[in-house]
């Protein structure tokens, strides 16, 4: 029996479906309700044409987890997301007994709604690295498109600033409305088209990192992968992390306040992360030594 707290979060997953045309994204939930972010959304061209199921041409059961993915109407209760841990979603992790990877999403998600996907909750952490996602492959989530502004910013979360990622767990901004400074953290690296690797911007990743974060959004199981945390040896193409347990997608994202506790459950200790983004200077590009002939023959 699921739980009544859970009833909520599962009920608000049908509607949205049929709330969002395929052939495009909607920036308000049913009834007209507006995105969690809504006064900070921007609207890009993938909004237009790739709608909450992602790609029509993915398997049926893909299609559903996309639309869970996209799913930016969960309601928390009386208006309050549960405080979580990453501790939490790791020790789900260990209870979340459906098979997972590669073409193995489930066709059917009560098991996991009965686990809590479609929650809004909230959690405290550090971020350990962040990048625009699967820039020049795709994913099937946001139909393929290979460009930066059509894919998710990956988010390595961990509990503390020294954390590993392989031990940590992930949250997920969407490209669908993506508001611009949240857009900046995944420019902590940057892809390399030529190398196709992704390379860390140190003056962008020092000022990521100088905060603590409260983030907020959707509990989701990300059933594509496999879990790859610190003592397995060969991680193939799964993401490292200790759960498929995910904020996914991201609703807000917060910093501790500068002098503050950054208690999680006090919300005068944080300030929304585009607050913060849009009171600092741009960050200056970083020049060459300078260099010159010499000035006296030798």
């Amino acid at each position: 029996m699921v739980a009544p707290k859970l009833i909520v979060a599962a009920t608000i997953l049908v509607p949205m479906t049929s709330g969002f045309a395929q052939s495009g994204f909607k920036d308000t939930c049913p009834n007209n309700a507006p995105l969690p972010f809504a006064a900070i959304e921007v609207k890009h061209p993938i909004d237009s044409t790739c709608g909450v199921q992602g790609s029509t041409s993915a398997s049926q059961n893909s299609q559903l987890q996309n639309s869970v993915k996209n799913n930016f109407c969960s309601q928390a209760p009386q208006g309050k997301p549960e405080t979580f841990t990453l501790q939490k979603l790791i020790d789900l992790q260990a209870a979340t007994h459906i098979p997972s990877g590669h073409n193995l999403e489930p066709k059917n998600r009560d098991a996991l709604q009965a686990l809590g996907e479609g929650k809004v909750i909230r959690a405290k952490a550090f971020l350990i690295e962040a990048h625009h996602a699967d820039v020049g492959s795709g994913e099937s989530v946001n139909c393929g498109g290979t460009a930066e502004e059509q894919n998710d910013v990956h988010v390595a979360l961990g509990t503390q600033t020294t954390s590993k990622e392989c031990e940590g767990a992930t949250a997920e901004i969407s490209p669908h409305f993506r508001p611009a400074s949240w857009n900046e953290i995944g420019h902590f690296e940057k892809f390399n088209s030529s190398t196709r690797k992704y390379v860390v911007d140190p003056a962008m990743a020092s000022r990521l990192q100088a905060h603590a974060y409260r983030i907020t959004g959707q509990q989701f199981f990300d059933a594509s992968h496999t879990p790859c945390p610190c003592n397995k040896a060969n991680c193939g193409t799964n993401p490292v992390r200790a759960t498929l347990w995910e904020i996914h997608p991201v609703y807000e994202i917060e910093v501790c306040k500068a002098g503050a506790q950054c208690n999680e459950s006090n919300d005068a200790d944080w300030v929304a992360f585009d607050t913060l983004w849009k009171s600092l200077a741009p960050i200056q590009p970083v020049r060459p030594p300078h260099s010159h002939p010499a000035h006296e023959p030798h």
